[in-house]
């Protein structure tokens, strides 16, 4: 989706399930259970072995959900790859995956430490895409601790972290004062606690995706971050805009549709997986793709909107498959990604002026086709590593 404010000077510097948890600005404080290791279990728990999920649907429900393709992909951007193909491959590695983690014990310890890297190369990648944050070992390092319930505290120059900062800001050409360096650490720091939240909340807790959880995991996300105009973290973390916002020559929708726009999209997304409910059949990825990219063309905030759609992005098709992407891998990734944002967001955008009313869901415009594909390669290839690296 349509990076957040955007910041000048991108270069690439890379090449037990009911733990508690409570979020405030400083720290999220978990009670024992790491963050990789709760994802390990869940995983384990609810991915069935047969292509199916077995997971807390609407109001703490479970349900069991069969793996299927929606028609919501498109089969011209994948340089040859055919989506049906790629579907079919998800759902085996699925399978694959689910028989390997109730099988594999003596790997519990390795698999923990597997998923917490995939997490912290997860935030990485997604702060790369809006030139935010630091380099690969201090995000890693900060992620870690974080996902492993550590307190993190900011940092003064005689920290062993600060020369590794500064650094990473250098290689940016970006300042490099110490407002620059706890900027940086801070856009580490509050993402992964964002993750952590949003994850432990949706996926491990089992709670419904709600408007009052997208607004508490923004403001951990922007917690003592200002925007790069200057605006007070206490006027926009977990508040919805009040002011237009435009990304390039897009114009996203009038602020004061923002509170509707948001109420709309959670009550569409229970009426989708409640259907999925009804019919037995669900698409994880489809249904990530869709809800990332209605998220990100409401753009409901002030700053942070693009790291936020890819959390609810990996939200969703966890809780519903099992998976994880890492968008962003590199830059031809990130480019990709950016050159399917920006034409989502025009297609959305094109729509908005259609009337649709009484047509049926299945004959609406899905803007979000090439997002679908994307995250489907995505995800293929991250459940086919966690396999594949770990069965033998």
């Amino acid at each position: 989706m349509p990076p957040d404010l955007e910041r000048k000077n991108l270069v690439d510097s890379s090449e037990g399930l009911e733990a508690d948890s409570v979020s405030s600005g400083n720290a999220i404080k978990s009670t024992s259970i790491p963050l990789g290791r709760s994802i390990r279990l869940l995983i384990s728990s609810s991915l069935l072995g047969n292509g199916s999920v077995c997971t807390q649907s609407l109001r703490g429900i479970k349900a069991t959900f069969t793996i299927g393709m929606d028609d919501a992909y498109d089969y011209s951007i994948l340089e040859g790859m055919d989506p049906d193909d790629l579907h079919a491959e998800f759902k085996t590695y699925v399978a694959d995956v689910a028989k390997f983690l109730k099988t594999s014990v003596s790997k519990e310890n390795t698999l923990d430490q597997y998923f917490t890297d995939m997490l912290a190369r997860m935030v990485f990648n997604s702060n790369m895409i809006e030139n935010a944050g630091g380099g690969y070992d201090i995000t890693f390092k900060l992620c870690k601790e974080v996902f492993d319930g550590n307190v993190v505290e900011d940092i003064i120059e005689r920290h062993p972290d600060y020369e590794a900062h500064k650094r990473d800001l250098v290689r940016k050409n970006l300042p490099t004062g110490m407002d620059a360096v706890l900027r940086s650490r801070r856009e580490i720091v509050q993402h992964a606690k964002a993750t952590s939240y949003i994850f432990q909340s949706i996926c491990i807790k089992g709670n419904d995706l709600t408007e009052e959880i997208i607004l508490e995991t923004h403001r951990i996300l922007a917690h003592k971050v200002n925007t790069e105009d200057g605006t007070s973290w206490t006027q926009y973390a977990g508040v919805y805009r009040q002011c237009p916002v435009m990304a390039g020559l897009h114009q996203y929708m009038d602020h004061g549709r923002v509170p509707s726009a948001m109420k709309t999209m959670i009550r569409d997304l229970e009426t989708d997986i409640q259907a999925a409910v009804e019919t037995g059949e669900i698409d994880p990825v489809a249904l990530a793709a869709k809800y990332c990219h209605i998220f990100v063309n409401i753009h409901p905030f002030l700053d942070g909107n693009g790291r936020m759609c890819r959390l609810i992005l990996n939200a969703i098709l966890l809780k519903y498959g099992g998976g994880l992407v890492c968008i962003g891998e590199d830059g031809k990734d990130r480019d990709e990604y950016e050159k399917i944002a920006v034409s989502a967001s025009f297609k959305e955008a094109s729509h908005q002026d259609d009337d649709y009313e009484g047509v049926p869901e299945s004959m609406k415009p899905k803007p979000y086709k090439e997002l679908a594909s994307f995250t489907l390669r995505h995800a293929r290839n991250n459940m086919r590593k966690v396999f594949h690296r770990h069965r033998s």
